[in-house]
This record gives C-alpha cells, sequence and structure tokens, in this order.
C-alpha cells in the first residue's frame, strides 16, 4: 500500500515525487520490494535507499538498496571514513558494487519528535544527502533520466581513502560530491 501510495498519493500519480528516500531497509537477501520498485522505476519515480547498519560483516547491504535498480548510500564519519556499522556489498541481486556511494551518517543533527532535535548515527542519516543532491540535480535538469543521473552521481564522487581502489564494497564509487555532481547540469534551463 505504502508503494501504491508513492506511486499516486492521494489517488493522483501527478502528485507523485520525482525521487524517493528509503532511509529503511531489512537486513538479508529477499526480492520482496523488488516488483514494487520496478514500478517506481516505470514511473520515473528515483529510488535512494540506506546501505543499511548491519556492517561491517560482507554482504550486508539490506535490501530494496541491494537491488540493481536502486542508488544505495552507506555513511561516512566525519574523518572520511566509512562509519563501522556502514553495510557493505557484494549483493546477490547485481554485480555492480553496493552501496553505489557514502555520504555523512554519522553523528547529523537530526529532528526528532515534539520539535526536538539530536544527533543520529546511521545510513538513514546518509541517504538523505544523496536523494538532496539528486532534487538539486533534477532542479538544474528536469529532463535526467535514472542511468543519467547514476553516470553523473558515480562518476563524479570523490575518493574518500587514497589506498582504496573505486568502486568497491565498502563506499561503492566514493564519497557524494553535491557540487560536482549538479555543475554538469546547471546551465541546461
Amino acid at each position: 500500500e505504502a508503494f501504491q501510495w508513492l506511486l499516486a498519493p492521494g489517488g493522483d500519480p501527478n502528485l507523485a515525487p520525482d525521487i524517493v528516500n528509503g532511509s529503511w531497509g531489512v537486513t538479508g537477501q529477499s526480492d520482496a520490494f523488488y516488483e514494487d520498485v520496478r514500478l517506481l522505476r516505470e514511473a520515473n519515480i528515483i529510488p535512494v535507499f540506506a546501505a543499511g547498519n548491519e556492517g561491517p560483516a560482507p554482504a550486508s547491504v539490506s535490501y530494496p538498496g541491494s537491488y540493481d535498480n536502486t542508488i544505495a548510500v552507506g555513511a561516512l564519519d566525519y574523518f572520511d571514513i566509512v562509519t563501522w556499522f556502514s553495510s557493505r556489498g557484494p549483493s546477490n541481486f547485481t554485480a555492480t558494487p553496493k552501496p553505489d556511494l557514502v555520504a555523512p551518517g554519522a553523528e547529523i543533527l537530526s529532528t526528532y519528535p515534539d520539535g526536538r532535535y539530536a544527533y543520529a548515527n546511521g545510513t538513514s542519516m546518509a541517504t538523505p544527502h544523496v536523494a538532496g543532491a539528486i532534487a538539486l540535480m533534477l532542479s538544474a535538469d528536469g529532463t535526467l533520466t535514472y542511468d543519467e543521473i547514476w553516470q553523473t552521481l558515480t562518476n563524479t564522487a570523490a575518493p574518500y581513502d587514497d589506498t582504496l581502489t573505486y568502486p568497491n564494497d565498502s563506499g561503492g564509487w566514493g564519497r557524494l560530491d553535491s557540487y560536482a555532481a549538479v555543475q554538469p547540469h546547471a546551465n541546461h534551463g
């Protein structure tokens, strides 16, 4: 029902979002949501999901982030180190490394109920950074497709550790660089 609502909020497909930020996931490897995510993609909705907090174990990326039709996001700390809790690839659903990118996910100031704020950790804190960058990209060029967005994000991702090769199963293509991702599209409109 939740996925159906995303496709047509209040029964109106004209209200469907351009991006879905899935700061949730399920531990393990299941295709339970694969068809739902496929339908989001068919509706030109870009699914961005948290990689999960089951790290540093290999093959621990949660689903639907582990699917081949989502952008999965892992977490970095303020030293640009992949956090111990950030889930790692590989995924049983794709040969493409998962997570796709990493973004800040440790000690992130977040809203809480009753008008409060608190610092939180998790790939759920990192995922909105990527969803926000995609929103900026689409604001600059509303014609961008999922594939073009994914290609731009991965091509512009910054290395976070000079001793690693990219892509890898800890942080994919690297750290999100929002400015570099938006810049090629900034003069489109």
